[in-house]
């Protein structure tokens, strides 16, 4: 079974104080902090860009351990794109938006070497605090099924109110910024979010 991960979203934290920032987030017990990155033409890092193999020497050298691509514009390449993650020493994943079916994955899972996590964006790329799309969760249900052991993502309204259906679908992987970020207690919330996925997990 795939460990709980809770990742706090920087795109939500204090930009003028980036690193304290992601120091006080890994002190308060996340896993992994969580960078978008965006090139404005298309809408751990998740690079919501239009040549994300343009990002993966620099991210390899700056230390990402994982690269997170969409596989809307991937569809050509991928096998190359993992390979070259893969040889920067980072862990590779896809992910998909709303509207991309989740069969799109499969292959990319299934190859001779594959993508190491999926990453169910449950709100439309591109900025914070947007509002949970549960439907989304049909997805989730899909890979968790099909793939028990395979980190599993949730990206998008994640918090107190939406973690349980997201834990108890099969995620194991939750991104949540402006829940972990504007709360009085962030730790607390790192915390709840982490017993939820546990929790959904002990059940199954």
């Amino acid at each position: 079974m795939a460990a709980a991960k809770i990742a706090p979203s920087m795109l939500s934290s204090d930009f003028a104080n980036l690193a304290s920032e992601a120091e006080r987030m890994l002190r308060l017990g996340a896993d992994w902090l969580h960078m978008d990155i965006m090139d404005g033409a298309y809408l751990d890092c998740h690079l919501m860009v239009t040549n994300p193999s343009d990002y993966v020497e620099p991210l390899g050298k700056a230390g990402a351990t994982g690269f997170t691509f969409h596989i809307e514009v991937t569809r050509d390449n991928w096998q190359e794109l993992i390979q070259s993650i893969k040889s920067k020493g980072m862990r590779p994943g896809v992910s998909l938006r709303p509207g991309t079916p989740v069969e799109e994955v499969f292959p990319l899972v299934e190859a001779e070497n594959p993508v190491e996590l999926v990453l169910v964006m449950t709100v439309e790329p591109g900025f914070g605090g947007q509002k949970f799309m549960p439907e989304m969760m049909d997805k989730v249900r899909t890979l968790r099924n099909k793939y028990p052991s395979l980190d599993i993502e949730v990206d998008g309204g994640l918090g107190p109110s939406t973690i349980d259906v997201a834990a108890s679908a099969g995620a194991n992987c939750i991104v949540a910024g402006s829940s972990i970020f504007g709360a009085a207690d962030p730790g607390e919330v790192i915390s709840m979010l982490r017993r939820s996925v546990e929790g959904s997990q002990n059940k199954n």
